[in-house]
């Protein structure tokens, strides 16, 4: 018995497989397979490209949808060990975190300045400091009660000095107060610690 040739313009469309001009039974097999087959195919290409991708920085923390990488944390860590030398890993995220807190707020109320440094520390000043005054007892109370320290100098030669750390320490207060506001508004997430 001879067999009989088919052309590929002889047969429906069902009947082809991928366009080679074969005839195999039941399309819906057919579709299966090359279904199966396409799949792979993709699936092993994509194997293949993450295979090949690699790792170019880990999220060491977020503050909301803004991510701490850790790439930011290791150049925010050199600077702050050069100001703070013995600061832990978990101080210098903590403070990364709050720093860029009060960043955010600076830009939120548009301010403008040269440098994130210069931009903290004029929201600090316009929400912190210049609603800090040292009344003039508070300033006398300290050098009496730190006579030894100051020795025969006269409280007028050290009165600037004097107000400026009370200053100083009432700015620090109220700033960590509004810190820990900022904190509480935002959703913080500490991923890891790096050692």
């Amino acid at each position: 018995m001879r067999g009989r040739y088919i052309s590929a313009s002889d047969m429906h469309s069902d009947d082809r497989v991928a366009g080679c001009g074969l005839r195999v039974a039941g399309s819906k097999y057919n579709n299966y397979i090359l279904t199966m087959v396409l799949t792979m195919i993709l699936v092993l290409t994509a194997f293949l490209q993450l295979s090949s991708a690699e790792l170019i920085d880990r999220v060491v923390a977020f503050i909301d949808d803004e991510a701490i990488t850790l790439t930011d944390f290791m150049q925010y860590t050199k600077k702050a060990k050069g100001l703070t030398p013995g600061i832990s890993e978990e101080e210098a995220i903590n403070a990364l975190i709050n720093r860029r807190l009060l960043l955010r707020e600076a830009k939120r109320i548009r301010l403008r300045g040269k440098s994130d440094d210069e931009l903290i520390k004029e929201y600090i000043d316009i929400k912190v400091r210049v609603f800090i005054k040292i009344p003039p007892e508070e300033i006398e109370r300290f050098y009496n009660q730190n006579r030894k320290r100051f020795g025969k100098t006269p409280l007028d030669n050290v009165r600037d000095d004097i107000e400026r750390l009370l200053r100083e320490r009432e700015v620090n207060k109220h700033l960590r107060k509004l810190i820990e506001k900022l904190r509480e508004k935002s959703y913080i997430k500490i991923n890891f610690i790096p050692s």
